[in-house]
């Protein structure tokens, strides 16, 4: 299978698993939803490491505490977007990570500046002025949830990119779903009991997507040129609002279709950009 075929197959499954997130919070509390998520998507993860466990053997374990809390904080603000917004509504400012890891990469220098990296990202940007602007009547606190997970996700992006050599990226997955888990099993206030059969069985579904999607996309990154496949996430705006609109009969504001359109032109842009820099980098050794 192509490695464009298995990440646009992996995005698809992690559409999937938010699609499942959404329905579930239209019955059950956010942290009942994160936990049986988390809870699934361990075990799928889990079957597929087993084999190879020595991955997740680590000397900095508060590294990946320090991550895994990273990733709560991040799931809980997009999980709750997804409940108040329409699916590609909130994908529009998610997406935004990419624009955000490439300004904090140059900020904290792990790359040189570049004024062509900045200007699109500043292009990015515009777009979620566009999107959050009350102008357009179209403010929602749950946008600025969105657009909080997408910073702190470009945050926990640079963290496992800094220490890549050392820490596999299935240890942090891994690490970071079970303190999901641990924190919001023995979160008061809720009980196991109240989730019904039908909502473990959707649960299972989107914990098993994930496990799914995360074999599919790091299968294509080891296969595919690192642009194309990040290129690929955009599909999940299109899966978001064609699924959406069918289960739920939500349609993007027309503010989030023009902000999410530069977003999604401003990323692209940036990531051909990355790829010209890593290719000309590569001549010129």
């Amino acid at each position: 299978m192509s490695a464009i075929m298995l990440a646009l197959l992996g995005f698809f499954s992690f559409t999937l698993m938010d699609l499942s997130i959404k329905w579930l919070l239209q019955d059950y509390s956010l942290v009942q939803v994160i936990f049986f998520n988390g809870l699934f998507a361990l075990i799928g993860l889990l079957v597929w490491i087993l084999p190879k466990r020595q991955i997740l053997y680590t000397r900095q374990p508060a590294l990946h505490l320090q991550r895994a809390f990273l990733l709560l904080i991040i799931d809980a603000l997009a999980f709750y977007s997804y409940g108040e917004l329409p699916l590609a509504e909130a994908y529009t400012l998610i997406l935004t990570m990419p624009l955000f890891t490439a300004v904090l990469a140059m900020l904290f220098r792990y790359e040189h500046f570049d004024f062509h990296r900045l200007s699109l990202a500043l292009l990015g940007f515009s777009g979620v002025c566009i999107v959050l602007s009350p102008a357009f009547g179209n403010f929602h606190f749950a946008l600025l949830a969105a657009l909080a997970s997408a910073i702190i996700e470009s945050f926990s992006f640079l963290m496992i990119v800094k220490h890549k050599e050392r820490e596999h990226p299935l240890a942090f997955a891994f690490y970071g779903m079970a303190f999901m888990v641990l924190v919001t099993g023995l979160w008061p206030g809720w009980s196991i009991t109240e989730f019904s059969g039908t909502a473990y069985l959707i649960s299972a579904g989107g914990g098993f997507c994930y496990a799914l999607a995360t074999a599919f996309v790091l299968s294509a990154f080891h296969r595919g040129s690192p642009s194309t496949i990040s290129s690929m996430q955009y599909s999940q705006l299109i899966w978001g609002m064609l699924l959406g609109a069918l289960i739920w009969n939500e349609w993007p504001a027309i503010p989030a279709i023009i902000g999410g359109s530069l977003i999604v032109v401003s990323g692209l842009l940036l990531i051909r950009r990355e790829h010209k820099t890593a290719r000309e980098m590569v001549e010129s050794c």
